[in-house]
């Protein structure tokens, strides 16, 4: 190297090197000689040698965005050798209680997403299917208690966005991994991610095998009205076993650095056995027999979706701008066939005739088209905006039989509003807008969703009717970040909650003669507005988040059971939206971690609810 110095004199050129001594050289300038080659410079090794650095640092578990919190699993050592429902026990305002039931913010009609969207193989039976799935196949779990307009407007509770690991390194790994319960519980599973250039796959097989011993159970009803038939006392004892299958596959290729392609499908399938045995007792207000028989039930659900989607992302040279085009078919068959019996018969005359065979034959068929596209606008503020379409169609037919024991022939007894077809075309659009200045941050939107509903009766078509209408779906939160790790926000939002097909089938339920259950076609979709504070607090040993809300419904879908003064000794249930419901919750999430192998963590709730 060479370089210009502007005056005479005296100079020291010191040099430095990693593994080297330093070394010194002086030279001298002078008008004599003003140019100067100093040839060539040697450095002795230095013998003096760094041992091992090693930086250690903790990540945080559980981060908060502006609408959602975080937790990451691929951080939590126990995700390696759990499932990920335990693990879902840990993630804040999710509670999962004995019985494996899942409630977000103390709701129970949540929505489940993977990777973003939505999925029938985990919002069929999340329980069964996150108890098979481990947990060091999920990133992330998001729990989004204030959805952004970009989500779908269903689900009043909010959302829990699964995120799958991706692998992005060449090669491949994966995991079998074997569970079992005493009372014969089995749970297996299988796990493959691969990428092998610009081709990436991921693939999870899971298989359980449910079994529940018999249940003793007995209810006592008195019909104040009728002291003829005044107390019913039913005595009995049920059991079911239900072996599962489900899985997933998805593939992507990187067709360049700017646009991706990726295919996914999911299975999953499930068919639950049960046997019920009930003794039947009618007393009048004095307690002497009316009448009393035995009735023996069994039944076998088959439960089930297939999934497949295509996506193509392409992103642009301008840093997060993103355009998304995607499809979606979905196929969720739902099929009953129940056998029942009377036996033991005393002074009772059944309203239909015994045995009964009953076999529902129902499914839902969906296509989904959706057009999403995200861009930056200024520093720190960002415009999303997107178009969505679906097609639902639903179809119920129920073909019913009774054994008629006077000509001891089996005659058809299908009802005519038996054989149902209800379909839905969903529209939706979205805009919405995020910005952050200094320690705020603002994210609001609006969603319009309009639907157009179908019902028709293939042997009762006088019946057939349709319904649209329409909704505007407002969301807005705004964040103030208290410092690197505390965080303050205040949110808003309404969500929906259309009826699903159980709800709406008018298909007639009368396994128990004495109690009968149907579905309202009728049925309109719920509106929730929430309001939500929430205050959280991450740090390396110490975690805390707090979250108060309020909501309110003011058309609720709830169950009910009223008396037809014609069949004065049958209830019959069914739904309407007849409630209004208020509720107060406080949810409350702690983790300490004193030291590095030991962990106490807090998830519970408090709520209030005042229904009418």
């Amino acid at each position: 190297f060479q370089t210009p110095l502007n005056n005479i004199g005296t100079y020291i050129i010191v040099m430095q090197s990693i593994g080297k001594a330093p070394a010194e050289k002086v030279f001298t300038l002078s008008d004599e000689r003003k140019v100067m080659d100093l040839g060539v410079l040697f450095m002795q090794d230095n013998n003096l040698r760094l041992e091992e650095v090693t930086v250690t640092a903790q990540k945080p578990l559980v981060k908060a965005e502006i609408d959602r919190i975080i937790y990451c699993l691929e951080d939590d050592p126990e995700a390696q050798t759990n499932n990920t429902l335990e693990m879902l026990r840990k993630v804040p305002m999710v509670t999962v209680d004995g019985e494996d039931k899942i409630e977000l913010k103390g709701a129970s009609n949540f929505k489940v997403y993977m990777n973003g969207k939505p999925s029938n193989l985990l919002s069929n039976n999340p329980s069964v299917v996150l108890k098979s799935m481990p947990a060091s196949s999920v990133k992330n779990i998001e729990v989004i208690t204030e959805p952004g307009v970009k989500y779908d407007a269903e689900g009043i509770g909010g959302i829990i966005n699964i995120i799958m690991v991706k692998n992005t390194l060449q090669g491949y790994t994966g995991s079998v991994s074997l569970n079992t319960i005493t009372n014969g519980c089995i749970f297996g599973s299988g796990y493959l991610s691969l990428k092998a250039g610009k081709f990436g796959l991921s693939a999870n097989y899971n298989c359980d095998r449910d079994n529940t011993p018999w249940n003793d159970a007995s209810s006592m009803r008195e019909d104040l009205n009728n002291k003829e038939e005044h107390y019913l006392n039913q005595v009995g004892r049920s059991k079911s076993r239900a072996p599962y299958h489900f899985g997933n596959l998805e593939g992507s290729y990187e067709i360049d650095s700017l646009n991706l392609l990726t295919v996914g499908i999911g299975l999953y399938l499930g068919t639950t056995r049960s046997v019920l045995e009930y003794a039947v007792k009618m007393l009048d207000a004095d307690r002497n027999p009316v009448y009393s028989y035995n009735r023996n039930s069994e039944s076998s659900r088959k439960s089930g979706s297939a999934d497949m989607n295509v996506d193509y992302q392409r992103s642009t040279r301008k840093k997060d701008e993103l355009l998304t085009l995607s499809y979606r078919f979905s196929r969720s068959p739902n099929d009953n066939e129940d056998y029942t019996e009377l036996t033991d018969i005393r002074n009772y005359e059944p309203w239909l005739g015994y045995p009964q065979n009953n076999i529902n034959k129902a499914s839902t068929n969906e296509h989904t088209g959706q057009f999403d596209y995200t861009t930056p606008t200024w520093k720190d503020q960002s415009l999303e905006a997107g178009i969505k379409y679906i097609y639902r169609q639903s179809r119920s037919n129920t073909d019913r039989k009774a054994f008629n024991q006077t000509s001891q022939m089996w005659e058809e007894a299908t009802p005519a509003d038996s054989h149902f077809d209800h379909s839905q075309q969903i529209y939706s659009g979205y805009l919405g807008y995020t910005m952050k200045f200094g320690k705020f941050g603002v994210k609001a939107g609006a969603r319009a969703e309009g639907t157009s509903l179908k019902v028709r009766y293939e042997l009762a078509p006088d019946m057939n009717f349709g319904n649209d209408y329409f909704d505007v779906v407002p969301s807005a939160v705004v964040s103030y970040q208290l410092s690197m790790s505390q965080q303050l926000r205040l949110g808003y939002n309404m969500r929906i909650q259309r009826p699903g097909i159980w709800y709406l089938n008018p298909y007639v339920s009368n396994a128990d003669p004495q109690n009968i259950s149907y579905g309202n076609p009728n049925l309109d979709s719920e509106k929730s507005n929430g309001v939500n504070l929430n205050y959280s607090i991450f740090a390396q040993k110490f975690s805390f988040n707090t979250s108060i809300s309020y909501t309110f419904i003011d058309n609720s879908i709830e169950r009910y059971t009223f008396i037809n003064p014609a069949d004065p000794g049958i209830f019959r249930t069914t739904y309407g939206n007849i409630g209004k419901r208020q509720t107060t919750g406080l949810f409350v999430y702690g983790s300490w971690n004193p030291i590095p192998l030991f962990r106490v963590n807090l998830n519970g709730s408090l709520s209030y609810t005042d229904l009418r």
